[in-house]
């Protein structure tokens, strides 16, 4: 008995660390792990993200999503679709579809169809601040384990935000920046203007924050292990500029 359940082991284990979990648009471009999606509107046709979930894997998987953070609103007004459900709001933590429910099932190298996968934020709050909603996408076993890599993304209402499409002049513009999104034992940023920082990991969970000086100012992240994160400037007007960070040794 022992030596059949060590050959279970043996034929499932391998399925599960090839299992790969993918996000691409509608067109088909890849969306990387971490990106952000801004959006300085709430007209449906212009702010709605539409995405497809891909299996790059030959053995089927289960997929569930997951809100992991939510910052400058309730949930409300942020219309979430999958499969053949389209919810009006999300709650914090809440899982898509939920572990009584059955999961998202990916057939091997197949992808979800777009027009039932999108994220849309009717709401303005504030009118100020930018709204955002961390989404984490990841696969689950028959028994809601977690395994493989996740993929985590950004939705982000910001009313202030100025979608140019020369990036080089928009970064002239913003109030601060970050010197290098490559670092080890601190990160070198230039402001403007007194801000406040926050560096969340990828699940969402935010492991350093603070306040910095106008000029140029030194974050010390040594207490921080190597990997990737994201890191969040905002000024007192409410203005956010965010950047994918990676620590090395």
């Amino acid at each position: 008995m022992k030596n059949f359940i060590f050959l279970l082991l043996g034929v499932f284990t391998p399925c599960f660390s090839q299992a790969q979990l993918a996000l691409v648009k509608e067109n088909g471009a890849s969306i990387s792990n971490g990106q952000i999606f801004t959006y300085n509107t709430t007209n449906e046709s212009s702010a709605t993200l539409y995405y497809k979930i891909k299996n790059t894997s030959s053995s089927a998987v289960n997929v569930r999503i997951k809100i992991l953070s939510i910052q400058n609103g309730t949930g409300s007004g942020f219309q979430f679709c999958y499969l053949n459900t389209c919810l009006p709001s999300v709650a914090l933590n809440a899982v898509y579809p939920s572990n009584s429910n059955t999961p998202i099932t990916i057939n091997g190298n197949s992808e979800t169809p777009a027009s039932g996968y999108n994220m849309w934020n009717s709401n303005t709050g504030s009118g100020t601040f930018p709204i955002d909603y961390t989404v984490k996408f990841y696969l689950v076993d028959d028994f809601n384990n977690e395994y493989g890599t996740p993929v985590t993304i950004v939705y982000r209402y910001d009313p202030n935000a100025m979608l140019a499409t020369d990036e080089a002049g928009k970064k002239q513009k913003q109030f601060a920046s970050v010197s290098s999104t490559l670092f080890k034992s601190n990160i070198s940023i230039i402001s403007k203007e007194n801000i406040t920082y926050r560096i969340s990991n990828m699940e969402g969970r935010i492991v350093l924050q603070g306040n910095l000086k106008k000029g140029d100012e030194a974050i010390d992240t040594s207490t921080m292990n190597t990997g990737t994160y994201i890191i969040s400037l905002q000024n007192d007007h409410g203005k956010l500029i965010s950047e994918k960070i990676i620590k090395n040794d």
